[in-house]
């Protein structure tokens, strides 16, 4: 017993030994890391100032690549052969549009969307593989029918024509064309807007809780008129294509 209690002493006044400046919270603090300094640059660092191209169209333009060669020596031409050109959109439109098949899915009231060159599968091909592409897919939208409708061709044939049930294409410029005509003639902008530029974007009125927002589930288009491409929009109408009426017109608030 006396040997079991001198060991417990001996075994304390060891770990008590210790220099308490050399003990921390979580145990012995380890000595201090060297770290070698190292002098400042001689030279300061330049600041890389964000620039923008001047060879874009009015109100796109886009950042100089830092690093980049000369401009003039990345420019690059268009392949022809790989893209639609606008004489041959207007030839694929013309067959489409003389066939019985595409004119009882249009009705009387419609507009043309887009033209894409696809696969035989349907889906949309781009790069060199366009140049082999014999199947175009053209787009249209039905306002008498409320419906988008899909044209294949191949070559200059139609394949087949088909309504697009709850797809909304982009907005074409004849959707554009058409809301601002009849935002034009509208009794509350009429006389306002004749001298300024109109826009047009498709939007999407909301299904309500209790009641849906004026033109829902039709393709309803918002015009703004302003000076020019850059100039802050003055006025607006929120125009319906399907029933070919202006839903709701006004100034735009003061900016």
């Amino acid at each position: 017993m006396w040997k079991s209690a001198g060991v417990v002493l001996l075994l304390l006044s060891a770990g008590c030994s210790l220099d308490a400046a050399s003990r921390g919270p979580f145990g012995p603090n380890d000595p201090e890391t060297a770290i070698p300094k190292k002098p400042l640059p001689a030279l300061v660092p330049t600041k890389h100032l964000l620039e923008f191209t001047a060879d874009e169209s009015p109100g796109h333009i886009k950042p100089k690549m830092a690093g980049s060669v000369v401009d003039a020596a990345v420019t690059r031409s268009p392949n022809q052969t790989a893209v639609l050109s606008a004489s041959d959109i207007a030839a694929l439109r013309k067959t489409a549009e003389a066939d019985r098949r595409v004119t009882s899915l249009l009705g009387a009231r419609w507009a043309y969307i887009d033209a894409d060159r696809v696969s035989s599968q349907g889906k949309i091909i781009f790069g060199c593989c366009q140049n082999e592409a014999r199947f175009t897919k053209l787009t249209y939208f039905s306002y008498s029918n409320n419906v988008a409708i899909e044209v294949r061709l191949k070559d200059a044939a139609v394949l087949q024509a088909d309504r697009i049930d709850g797809y909304l294409p982009p907005e074409g410029p004849q959707d554009v064309q058409r809301g601002i005509e009849l935002a034009r003639a509208d009794q509350r902008l009429a006389g306002k807007v004749q001298d300024l530029q109109g826009h047009g974007l498709l939007m999407q009125p909301d299904r309500g809780f209790i009641k849906n927002d004026p033109g829902y589930g039709h393709r309803v288009i918002w015009i703004t008129f302003s000076q020019g491409l850059g100039g802050d929009p003055k006025y607006w109408a929120q125009v319906d294509l399907t029933d070919d009426r202006v839903l709701d017109a006004g100034d735009e608030p003061p900016r």
